[in-house]
Parts: C-alpha cells; structure tokens; sequence
C-alpha cells in the first residue's frame, strides 16, 4: 500500500537556488508562477529540475516473454 499525501491535484516541483545551490520541493498548483523564493536564502533566482521518479516493480517482476514484441 502507497503512502497518501495531502496533495492530491497539486504536483511535487523541485527547484535549485542559482544563488546558494539549495534543493528544495514544494506542492504547488499547475498555474502557480512565479517559482516560489529558496527557503535558505531567499533568493528568486532558482530553477525548476527534472525530478527523477521511483516505481515499485523492478525487471525480473515482469514476465519478459509474454510481453508483445514489435518485430513479431
């Protein structure tokens, strides 16, 4: 069972302080602009990452040979 966040329409962006380097998410609707200010320092100049994301299957859970090819 997944853990439930209190965020259900609202996407987790994560940003990087130009300034001080800070890594930071936040919950924050699709027409939130500008990016929020870094909580270290303040600073508005920050850049949204491309966060990586996590699934809970890994290869060998998946049974490969009754997967559809293409080239079949």
């Amino acid at each position: 069972m997944g853990t439930w966040l209190d965020s259900e329409d609202m996407p987790i962006y994560e940003y990087r302080c130009s300034a001080c380097g800070e890594r930071y998410e936040e919950f924050l609707s699709l027409s939130t602009k500008p990016a929020p200010p870094c909580p270290a320092c303040g600073s508005k100049d920050v850049e949204r990452l491309l966060s990586t994301i996590n699934t809970e299957w890994l290869p060998s859970d998946v049974a490969w040979d009754r997967v559809g090819r293409s080239w079949d």
